[in-house]
């Protein structure tokens, strides 16, 4: 890959990002540099300018049937993820999220989210085909 990597973040991407920095901001402006909500903003802020572009189309972190263009980085309780295009060098971050207890929850939404046409316009821009929605995934159960 040529060139340094872009990184854009779709409203939704951009939306929790912002919570999560006003989070660690408010804790450290109170003094609590250790509170989690410090450390997981620092986890995405890594996340996004050192291990994501330092391998950012690694099969591995591909995901798998439908969403298998789209890849997700994930440690601990943080999760992106993100769609790329080599060639411009340059991945759009769809979904960021901090895990909740059910894991398959996280990425459930994420899923019906993007077999609901949610990012088309993400996919368009990098040149990719939205995923296959013939068989569309059910909405999530939301308790």
């Amino acid at each position: 890959m040529s060139g340094q990597l872009q990184i854009q973040l779709t409203a939704t991407a951009e939306t929790e990002y912002t919570h999560f920095c006003d989070e660690a901001e408010s804790c450290i402006s109170k003094g609590d540099d250790c509170n989690p909500k410090v450390k997981l903003f620092r986890t995405l802020e890594e996340a996004l300018t050192k291990t994501i572009p330092s391998d950012p189309f690694n099969q591995k972190m591909a995901l798998s049937g439908p969403l298998s263009s789209i890849f997700r980085f994930s440690l601990e309780d943080l999760r992106v993820c993100y769609l790329g295009q080599g060639q411009e060098s340059r991945i759009i971050v769809l979904y960021i999220c901090q895990a909740s207890g059910e894991e398959d929850d996280s990425y459930a939404t994420f899923a019906y989210m993007v077999m609901s046409g949610k990012f088309d316009a993400a996919f368009a821009s990098l040149g990719l085909k939205p995923p296959d929605r013939t068989g569309c995934f059910p909405s999530p159960s939301i308790n």
